[in-house]
């Protein structure tokens, strides 16, 4: 398998941009960049040649930087086809099932469409690594707010991450992790989160993002991922929303 490693950006006060690096050649692809002055720093000063745009979702704090960077470099911009408005700029559209093939043919996704926190929402699911690029849709011990989607969309997305392999590692584009700790927390006879805590509170103390989530402990922790059924989803999520 060829080398790639995946970069995390800070960006705004809790997002994250995902650079997909091929470092023999120096080639990335950039995921859901909301700036664009921080991805153009970061490409020149690690010098890195810009090759595709992936964008999960049509908030600004993920799309507010795709434009001009595919103006400066020229590069193809990948998109939910149901955001075709809101997302005029892209150059390819896509849907449940489509596959991109990017860095030279290394770099090859599979397109889920999981619909909750908006309704075109995709997710990237590169299936050799098993690395999940999913958006808004998943957090540590959280999940997207339903913007525009159903408690019954939501909970199917759930669903639909929870079938992933177990070893899948999860790049969610917020760092939501320690708020979302404190809300479950406060649900009764939850789960024991005690080795959760520990190793989110070693990882942000020294200065580290508790991104990219190891599917597998969310599995077993994550309260959207453990609900049952829609009720209890929404029940949950009607609660988040207040805390």
């Amino acid at each position: 398998m060829t080398s790639l490693d995946v970069r995390l950006l800070p960006i705004f006060d809790d997002n994250y941009v995902f650079f997909i690096t091929r470092p023999e050649s120096k080639t990335c692809v950039v995921v859901d960049p909301g700036d664009a002055a921080p991805v153009q720093d970061y490409l020149e000063k690690h010098g890195l040649t810009l090759q595709a745009i992936l964008l999960t979702h049509h908030h600004n704090d993920h799309i507010g930087g795709a434009l001009e960077l595919k103006q400066r470099w020229n590069v193809p911009v990948y998109a939910p086809l149901k955001n075709q408005a809101q997302i005029p700029f892209a150059t390819d559209y896509l849907s449940e099932g489509q596959r991109v093939s990017l860095l030279d043919g290394q770099f090859n996704l599979e397109v889920l469409e999981l619909p909750g926190h908006t309704l075109g929402h995709i997710a990237f699911f590169e299936r050799e690594r098993k690395w999940l690029f999913s958006g808004d849709i998943l957090f540590g011990l959280g999940c997207g707010r339903l913007f525009e989607g159903t408690f019954e969309q939501g909970f199917e997305t759930m669903q639909r991450v929870k079938a992933l392999p177990d070893e899948t590692l999860v790049y969610c584009t917020h760092e939501y992790t320690e708020a979302n700790l404190r809300f479950c927390k406060r649900l009764p006879a939850f789960a024991d989160l005690k080795s959760y805590e520990d190793t989110l509170v070693s990882k942000r103390r020294a200065g580290q993002p508790s991104v990219p989530l190891k599917l597998d402990t969310e599995k077993a922790v994550n309260p959207f991922l453990l609900a049952a059924d829609v009720e209890r989803f929404t029940e949950l999520r009607k609660l988040r929303n207040q805390a």
